[in-house]
């Protein structure tokens, strides 16, 4: 009978903190971060399914991650509307048109008569309010042109969908600005082919509900392993692309062993638009030959191409050029070398009003990831606070923490 009380009461002390937060606690993190969200019992079913979904781990750390980033990418909105997106987008044609002397002006002109001087693209462009608006005026044109030179049916097989994807300029969308590239990349690797225009599109409609969103966003954040000692690592390549700070610590190593100059911006080569490698050598790969001939490295210039290839990919930590460089770091600077830093990347874009870094977009989305840790732990391991969420369901209208 002792040792029975005893077990008994070691499964009453057992740490409530192993529990999964639910719907109504996950809200109350949502509410605590971004007051006024409606429906933020459904955001918080919706997270958590998108973890489920992508087979990951429910845990605070997770749920918490998607919370912040959200919060700073949209607060909270399927469709996010961006102000003066209108004039941003005429202004960008415009410019964009500008290359072509007098051809160019012209063809601006053109699109405020297509298909009528009443609904023009050229007018959709200026009353565009979110990014899907442009979006599908974009995707509209496509359709209109493609008609008109008789290549609806060719489109129609996604034959000509890179090109068109590579000519539309909304590439990130949704409730956390989901890369469109990256969920097209998902989705073709899920099929084991090219996938149709129509396919294509689906992605894209997809991206603007709050449920699809939520799950490439999912993928595009955590849905890889990168042996950061942090989040806000992980939240810097959200930004920047996976592996980017992690790759600018390689450049920080580079650049102290060469004594070469370079950016710290987690890109040691560079890409087309269709994300392939060009063949020309980058300063950070002329960085990198510079310190294997100066420490005497015995890396040939074909090797070190190839393991510079992986950089996109966690194994790049396994190649040797990798590991030889950090090596003679550690021996020149007699310190170990950082598995990652912040990326030095400045961010401009018609739709950032203020200076804006990656560094500062991570810094900002761990203060709102700690804020909601601290939160999640005190619901999770309170049987009392994890019973006053769940009967309060904190749906409406703002929480703030006792």
């Amino acid at each position: 009978m002792r040792l029975a009380a005893i077990a008994l009461a070691a499964a009453f002390a057992a740490p409530v903190a192993a529990q999964q937060l639910g719907p109504d606690e996950v809200s109350r993190l949502i509410l605590n971060e971004q007051g006024g969200v409606r429906d933020a019992r459904g955001w918080g079913a919706d997270i958590l399914g998108a973890i489920s979904d992508n087979r990951l781990p429910v845990n605070n750390e997770n749920v918490c991650a998607v919370v912040a980033v959200v919060s700073q990418e949209s607060g909270f909105k399927e469709n996010p509307a961006v102000p003066g997106l209108g004039k941003i987008a005429e202004a960008e044609v415009r410019k964009r048109a500008s290359v072509v002397p007098f051809l160019g002006a012209k063809a601006v002109d053109y699109l405020g008569t297509i298909p009528t001087p009443q609904n023009s693209f050229l007018k959709r462009i200026r009353n565009a309010k979110t990014e899907r608006d442009l979006d599908l005026t974009y995707r509209d044109f496509v359709e209109y042109g493609a008609k008109g030179v008789a290549l609806d049916g060719l489109l129609k097989t996604g034959l000509l969908d890179k090109t068109v994807e590579e000519y539309n300029q909304i590439g990130t969308v949704g409730s956390m600005q989901v890369s469109v590239a990256f969920a097209l990349d998902t989705e073709r690797g899920e099929h084991w082919r090219p996938i149709s225009h129509s396919e294509a599109v689906a992605v894209r409609d997809k991206l603007y509900t709050r449920r699809g969103g939520l799950f490439y966003g999912v993928k595009q954040l955590l849905d890889y392993q990168t042996g950061y000692p942090q989040k806000l690592f992980r939240f810097a390549d959200y930004n920047a692309g996976r592996y980017a700070a992690r790759n600018a610590a390689f450049q920080m190593q580079i650049a102290r062993l060469s004594g070469m100059k370079i950016d710290h911006d987690g890109d040691l080569l560079s890409y087309n638009k269709n994300k392939s490698p060009k063949g020309d050598v980058t300063k950070s790969e002329q960085a990198a030959r510079a310190a294997i001939g100066r420490y005497h490295l015995g890396i040939d210039d074909n090797a070190l191409r190839a393991d510079l290839l992986h950089e996109k990919k966690f194994d790049f930590t396994q190649t040797r050029t990798y590991n030889v460089i950090r090596e003679a770091y550690r021996n020149a600077a007699h310190a170990d070398a950082a598995f990652a830093v912040m990326p030095g990347i400045e961010l401009k874009s018609g739709k950032i009003k203020s200076h804006m870094t990656t560094a500062i977009y991570a810094q900002r989305v761990e203060r709102r990831y700690g804020k909601c840790m601290k939160l999640a732990a005190a619901i999770t391991q309170n049987p009392a606070m994890r019973a006053q969420t769940q009967a309060k369901g904190w749906t409406w209208p703002k929480f703030w923490p006792d």
